[in-house]
């Protein structure tokens, strides 16, 4: 066998493998789970002859999920845990979880999933044996510059977040691996045009709060589930005051968190960056993001 994606871990990422794959490839889905789970409800997994997207375990019904559906030659749903047949296949956290294998998709459904959630829109996975709503993924978009500007995009890029970085230096330390797109920033008075929608996440990290007035400004007209800006209590303050001055009411700025991240006064730029991306990741779970 080939090298197992379990990284691809969102629908989107398992579905563009599904309609790209060169051979015959069956989809896996969680239709149910009680108890203690890896994966949620609607996680997916492909399985072909020689390779494996996805994953539905951290390793222990995964390995046999693989053996059946290269053997399905119809739809098959199984139930692992308590209530399984399989009693030689123990899930140490208790519980069960259901899986539905789907030998033959309909590739034109999926191909129509696809593209609607590469269009940033949610999207209904339905075939004859379940139906699950499916969202976007996650999008951060991040503008700054600095060591914690690249540990942040690091940190997202691997939790499976969509990468976007705006920067006035041209010398930024990222590559492809961690950010999807790279965006030079020339005037603080007018950032490039962009739309941040309802499954997207804005961070800006200037030391040089100059390039922070336009940018927060276009973020408030957007549907960011997240704004927040770096500095520390008295840094956001002199931000409240600046954005008053330019026009913004107390609402729009209530919406800008500052300082950013779950513990309080990171002084090291990979620790911020954690702090700041569990704070997003907390934002996105409790406004049904997640």
């Amino acid at each position: 066998m080939s090298e197992f994606h379990s990284k691809f871990h969102h629908g989107v990422d398992v579905l563009r493998f599904i309609v790209n794959a060169k051979e015959p490839c069956a989809l896996v889905c969680v239709t149910d789970i009680n108890g203690g789970s890896m994966r949620a409800k609607g996680a997916l997994m492909a399985v072909t002859a020689a390779d494996v997207a996805g994953y539905i375990s951290n390793g222990c019904v995964d390995g046999d999920i693989i053996f059946q559906a290269r053997r399905a030659d119809a739809p098959l749903r199984l139930i692992y845990g308590e209530g399984s047949p399989f009693k030689d296949i123990a899930l140490p956290c208790g519980g069960s979880i259901e899986v539905l294998i789907i030998p033959k998709p309909d590739l034109s459904h999926l191909s129509e999933v696809l593209n609607r959630l590469e269009a940033r829109q949610a999207a209904i996975l339905n075939t004859s044996d379940f139906e699950w709503r499916y969202m976007p993924k996650l999008r951060l978009r991040i503008a700054g510059r600095g060591a914690a500007v690249e540990a942040l995009a690091r940190q997202a890029k691997q939790s499976g977040f969509e990468v976007h970085m705006q920067s006035p230096d041209t010398d930024m330390n990222i590559g492809n691996q961690s950010c999807d797109r790279v965006e030079h920033l020339t005037d603080p008075s007018t950032p490039p045009e962009i739309h941040d929608d309802s499954w997207s996440a804005v961070v800006l990290m200037f030391h040089d709060h100059d390039w922070e007035g336009a940018l927060l400004a276009q973020a408030l007209k957007g549907e960011a589930f997240y704004i927040g800006a770096m500095g520390s209590a008295r840094t956001h303050e002199n931000r409240i005051s600046m954005l008053a001055d330019l026009g913004m009411s107390e609402t729009e700025i209530s919406r800008i968190r500052g300082p950013i991240g779950i513990i309080p006064s990171m002084r090291d730029a990979n620790l911020l960056a954690l702090s700041t991306l569990a704070e997003i990741v907390k934002a996105a779970q409790d406004t049904g993001k997640l």
